[in-house]
């Protein structure tokens, strides 16, 4: 078999042509697979983006959640001495009053008493429960001064409570 140069001719003709064409295609698809390439990376980007934000936003809701624990206690605490300055202010108050009370029975007493003896002693108890009247009602005074003071305090716990509930809601609408 002996080929012309005519034929040897054609034939690498051919040969180069389907070699130029596989060259062609293959950087046709290489073309498509940077393509793809290049959107897999963007994926892969923004994916990490949202893993970091997840974490940043985990990371903060709780440390938010020790905050609103430990504010927790701080108002537990708050209304506990609340609740004791209160009732030390009512204690105060039904002391004064009973003593009150009293004074008005020595007072009732006193005009129905003739011996000198009794009255001077009903006298004399009168103006010490009176003097303690003025003493309680000194001692009520601090006690809701306490109060007050106290009730503020429970005030700008309950703001700070409320504040860290807020920013916990903003986190979890991120």
């Amino acid at each position: 078999m002996h080929l012309s140069r005519r034929g040897t001719a054609a034939i690498a003709a051919i040969i180069v042509t389907a070699g130029c064409t596989a060259a062609v295609l293959a950087q046709q698809a290489g073309g498509a697979g940077t393509g793809s390439l290049s959107e897999l990376t963007s994926e892969i980007r923004q994916l990490r983006f949202a893993v970091e934000q997840s974490t940043r936003t985990q990371t903060e809701a709780q440390a938010l959640g020790i905050f609103l624990s430990a504010q927790q206690s701080r108002i537990l605490q708050v209304t506990t001495r609340l609740d004791v300055a209160r009732k030390e202010a009512e204690a105060m108050a039904q002391q004064s009053t009973d003593h009150a009370n009293h004074v008005a029975a020595i007072e009732a007493q006193l005009a129905r008493v003739t011996d000198p003896g009794e009255r001077l002693a009903l006298e004399d108890r009168a103006r010490g429960l009176k003097l303690e009247i003025k003493a309680v009602a000194s001692r009520e005074q601090q006690a809701r001064a306490r109060e007050g003071e106290i009730f503020q305090a429970y005030q700008q716990e309950e703001a700070r409570w409320n504040d860290l509930i807020a920013r916990l809601q903003q986190i979890i609408q991120r």
